[in-house]
């Protein structure tokens, strides 16, 4: 017990003392303004993004982006069992954004898939699509705050 206690001490003191840092950590910090100009696509992953990007948004900043997104979900078919009922498929998510900052434009896509087995709950089906869905915008917007931070 007491190496275990004498060990976690260690560690502690060892993580501090290192410079260690999470990667995001000075991302939360932006230091510039996202005005949502026009959204374009599926509602859902709209919300999900804008809200992400009220969220990171520092609206006391003097750097000002102007931002225009269009999305589209796409749910591929991959696979059929022999009753013809689906058993795999791809949800595919991409995202473009049409950045205005100084007279400047710039235009940034991502995109992101996961591959996904059917359940034969539908209820839970929806719920895991509406996890990955979250999990894409979120994904997405930290791209995005990682392609206006450099």
């Amino acid at each position: 017990m007491k190496k275990k206690i004498i060990y976690l001490l260690f560690s502690l003191l060892i993580l501090n003392n290192c410079g260690f840092s999470p990667i995001y950590s000075n991302t939360n910090k932006a230091d510039f303004a996202i005005e949502v100009v026009e959204i374009e696509g599926d509602g859902v992953v709209n919300n999900l993004i804008n809200s992400e990007i009220n969220r990171i948004s520092d609206t006391n900043s003097l750097n000002r982006y102007k931002i225009k997104i269009t999305t589209n979900y796409n749910k591929i078919i991959l696979s059929k069992d022999t009753k013809g009922i689906v058993s795999d498929y791809q949800i595919v998510v991409s995202a473009t954004f049409a950045i205005q900052k100084d007279g400047e434009s710039e235009v940034i896509s991502f995109n992101e898939k996961k591959n996904v087995k059917n359940i034969n709950n539908t209820f839970e089906q929806k719920n895991y699509e509406k996890i990955i869905k979250r999990n894409f915008a979120i994904s997405i917007v930290r791209k995005l705050n990682l392609e206006l931070l450099n």
